[in-house]
């Protein structure tokens, strides 16, 4: 973080009386004459940068420091040149020529060019206050930590105690809406304080280059002595924790109702709600160990933690974790966020083995620091806590209720819970961290990046025996969970070199190399299988590999007459369709002439015979063909086939393996609701009816059945600016890439073109379209077109995605076209990835085939303003 500028006004400076500051050293500080005085700005990138010392009776500021001179000299030319050092003993030099009023010539040491500046009677950017007019919040006792100990304490009649010191506040002023500044001053010596509020009820000093952040002291400041984490002994939990503000005792926060102490016995009296609670604590003098009694309990020996984690417990655990069965539950999880480092939401991240997303969970952190979150797990399950600023990796258990207290500055991470040991385990003692980097194993063999996973996977192994060696207390499920998390790890990392063969030359990963997948890793998995990541991503690409490598099938649907007369009629008794006589008549003498034609062709007979007869089946096929065209009835018939014959593939795939029924039914709804994903419409009723037959969960069948019902919500809203999609027919003769190309963008000359081609079976396009919205009214009211290219994509899914991201709008122009055309198109643009997004100027010149995606708000803005402006 940036330091703020110093300042001081010069009309208080020049009412410092000159004095000679004597240091410990026995040096004498020297006057600095008055017409040197004042804040000298220069200029800077940032408006946040330090620009400018502040010069004073007898200090120069450099950088945020304040410097006494020890020395002074005047030059021939009118310079003044000084020697100067700080109260740490830190020395510099400094000069400085005044060139006319109020403007001057800086020089320090280590400059390798001087600077001209300008004196200010207010310094840029701040607003100038009284030492009597701070903020209210900020007059009263700040203490660090939770000792109780008093750091700073500001007052109404303008002054700071500070360091067994007070403090004269000179002087104070608000710089860029965020920063208090003040000048201070004890006897001879001057102190620059920055203050802020990085949030709320909190206090950042910076002083001297140091920072600290102070709280303010509690309302029952006879807190201080019991304040803390207690452990019960006997059993090694965290029980009660006594905080400046509340205290946390069965995972909830509990007010202070009072606090009375005689002697070394403390009784606190908590409220939550209209429950009430009385605590006992006796406690000698300067030991961190007490007797303490909750309710009506007995009383017990309990410690102060004061270590970064929860020490060993004292008895081993052999409890299993929990398997329910794969019935979703719920897990709450509450939480104390000390000294945060930012009051960005709190989240949980659950990857989800059906869905195959990292699913996650926000909520919002209160002025205290305090959460409350709950989230569904589907079993125990594996769950990231707060990534990037906690950074927890851990388990859960379906139905528990968890409390976590993290102190940033100390670095201290608890769990309280029923089920919380295992999670206290796992944050005490983390696996090794060691594995191949990206790039490293991009060059590797498959043969070579498999002895190189079991070199790391060994010395993951011999760390954690060490770890179990040292602490053989730790519990079944820090040692089962560790053991898995070491196989899975490496099982993850190899099946993803699946991608490293080309499926289109057949190449396969080595007998060996598959050979050791198959013994070390798919025979007994981790149970639950949500307990780890890495296992759903194991089987995710172990089954994606058979898939791979099983010779291709023929997805294909072949209608014969005889088929399309039997569909037919199984609409006609359905219902769904009204066969005229004519119609019958035509499907029944399609399927005769065919099977005479076929006769005759196999009789080899003669060529003029079997065109003639030939013939005769026109009116019949016109007949036939305009009832295929009358609706989409054989049109969803194939599609419904198709995605059977589809299904049916990687079904029999999971049949084929040996696994018990959840697992079966896990990745059976997980691929069901991958055909949904990729569909974006509702899957073929037949289809749904399979799945209900194959797989029984409910809390699985809630995937597959939810999804459905919104596809088919969404395949019946209808399209906003429907004028938005574009008809293929007036494109339908042009078969050239560059000619289709040129077609569609000829209607938008002068305006910009932000093309995206994109797929609705691409998920890495799908996940861009939320930022779509945002993009457009980026560019609202500007010359700006959104040209959307959709590939290899069913009309109904093309239309859904469009209505569930709101694609459609006065600006947006959507073209789906046949496969053959877009084939061309993308040809001649060169794309090879999707999404792919370019840019097209006002004269139809493509002049970003890599342009900034939709995500890359600031990037996407200057790059369509440039072309705007030209």
């Amino acid at each position: 973080m940036k330091h703020p500028h110093s300042f001081l006004m010069v009309s208080l400076l020049l009412l410092c009386c000159t004095q000679t500051i004597t240091f410990a050293q026995s040096t004498a500080s020297l006057t600095i004459p008055e017409s040197l005085r004042g804040y000298w700005q220069f200029k800077t990138d940032n408006v946040s940068d330090w620009n400018g010392p502040l010069i004073g009776e007898n200090f120069v500021e450099n950088f945020y420091t304040v410097f006494y001179v020890e020395q002074m000299e005047q030059e021939a030319d009118g310079s003044y040149f000084f020697h100067l050092r700080n109260q740490k003993g830190d020395t510099t030099e400094f000069r400085i020529t005044p060139v006319f009023n109020d403007t001057a010539i800086l020089w320090y040491k280590g400059w390798k060019e001087p600077r001209n500046c300008i004196r200010k009677q207010v310094p840029d950017h701040t607003e100038l206050l009284t030492p009597t007019t701070l903020p209210d919040i900020l007059y009263r006792k700040w203490v660090k930590g939770l000792t109780g100990k008093v750091i700073y304490e500001f007052t109404r009649d303008g002054k700071m105690l500070y360091d067994g010191k007070t403090w004269n506040i000179l002087s104070a002023g608000y710089f860029l809406n965020k920063e208090y500044r003040l000048l201070a001053k004890s006897g001879e010596l001057y102190k620059l304080v920055y203050l802020s509020f990085p949030l709320t009820g909190t206090l950042k000093v910076a002083s001297e280059l140091q920072n600290e952040t102070v709280t303010p002291m509690a309302s029952h400041p006879e807190v201080y002595p019991i304040t803390g984490c207690w452990i019960n002994k006997a059993t090694g939990d965290w029980t009660i924790g006594f905080f400046e503000h509340f205290a946390v005792y069965q995972c909830q926060f509990w007010n202070y109702e009072s606090i009375r102490t005689q002697k070394n016995k403390t009784t606190v009296s908590l409220k939550n709600g209209t429950e009430r609670l009385t605590v006992k604590l006796e406690r000698e003098e300067g030991k961190d160990s007490c007797s303490l009694a909750i309710g009506k309990g007995k009383s017990q020996p309990y410690f102060l933690c004061n270590h970064y984690c929860i020490p060993d417990y004292p008895s081993p655990d052999h409890t299993p974790y929990i398997d329910n069965g794969y019935h979703t539950d719920s897990v709450t999880l509450v939480g104390y966020l000390r000294n945060l480092p930012s009051d960005r939401p709190f989240e949980v991240t659950v990857p989800d083995m059906v869905t195959q997303n990292e699913e996650k969970y926000y909520t919002d952190i209160d002025s205290l620091g305090r959460f409350i979150i709950r989230f569904p797990v589907l079993n125990t399950h594996n769950v990231f806590i707060d990534w990037g600023r906690t950074t927890i990796c851990s388990t859960v258990e379906p139905g528990e209720t968890y409390f976590l207290y993290v102190d940033y500055n100390e670095r201290k991470r608890f769990f309280m819970g029923d089920k919380a040991r295992a999670l206290n385990e796992l944050v005490s003692y983390e696996e090794l961290r060691e594995y191949i980097d990206y790039d490293e194993g991009k060059e590797m063999s498959n043969l070579d990046y498999l002895h190189k996973t079991q070199e790391i996977t060994r010395h993951k192994s011999e760390y954690r025996e060490k770890i179990l060696r040292e602490h053989p207390l730790l519990s079944n499920k820090y040692r089962y969970y560790t053991e898995n998390q070491i196989r899975y790890g490496a099982a993850y990392g190899l099946m993803q070199r699946r991608f490293s063969v080309d499926r289109n030359k057949q190449e396969q990963l080595e007998k060996g190399f598959m050979a050791y997948v198959d013994s070390a890793f798919y025979p007994n998995p981790v149970q639950p299988y949500t307990l780890l990541r890495d296992y759903s991503s194991f089987m995710r690409d172990y089954t994606g590999y058979i898939d791979d490598i099983l010779p291709p099938s023929n997805p294909n649907v072949n209608l014969t007459p005889q088929e399309l007369e039997r569909i037919y009629s199984e609409f006609n008794a359905k219902g769904k369709i009204k066969l005229t006589q004519e119609e019958k008549n035509a499907l029944r003498n399609f399927c005769v002439y065919q099977d005479k034609v076929n006769e005759l062709q196999a009789s080899k007979a003669d060529s003029l015979e079997v065109i003639a007869y030939t013939e005769k089946l026109k009116p019949i096929i016109e007949t036939v063909q305009q009832l295929v065209n009358k609706d989409n009835l054989l049109t969803n018939y194939v599609q419904e086939q198709l995605a059977k014959n589809s299904a049916n593939r990687k079904l029999s795939i999971i049949d084929s393996l040996q696994m018990d029924t959840n697992l079966r039914e896990i990745l059976k709804t997980q691929y069901y609701y991958e055909m949904l994903q990729n569909r974006h419409n509702e899957l073929p009723h037949t289809l749904i009816e399979q799945y209900k037959k194959e797989v029984s969960n409910p809390s699985l069948q809630v995937y597959i059945l939810s999804q459905q019902q919104k596809y088919e919500k969404l395949s019946n809203k209808t399209i906003e600016h429907p004028e938005s999609l574009m008809p293929n027919e007036p494109l339908a003769e042009i078969t050239d890439g560059e000619q289709l190309f040129r077609k569609i963008i000829e209607p938008y000359k002068g305006k910009v073109i932000y093309l995206d081609v994109w797929g609705t079976w691409c998920g890495p396009c799908k996940n861009m379209m939320q930022y779509a919205k945002a993009s457009k009214k980026l560019f609202a009211g500007k010359d700006v077109i959104f040209l959307y290219l959709c590939n290899h994509s069913s009309d109904k899914s093309w239309k859904n995605i469009i209505k569930e991201y709101g694609l459609a709008s006065k600006s947006a122009v959507h073209y789906n076209l046949p496969d053959q055309q877009q084939d061309a198109i993308e040809k001649y643009l060169g794309v090879h990835s999707f999404p792919t997004y370019m840019l097209i100027d006002k004269e139809g010149n493509i002049v970003n085939r890599e342009a900034p995606r939709p995500y890359m708000s600031d990037d996407l803005l200057n790059a369509v303003y440039k072309l705007l402006e030209k």
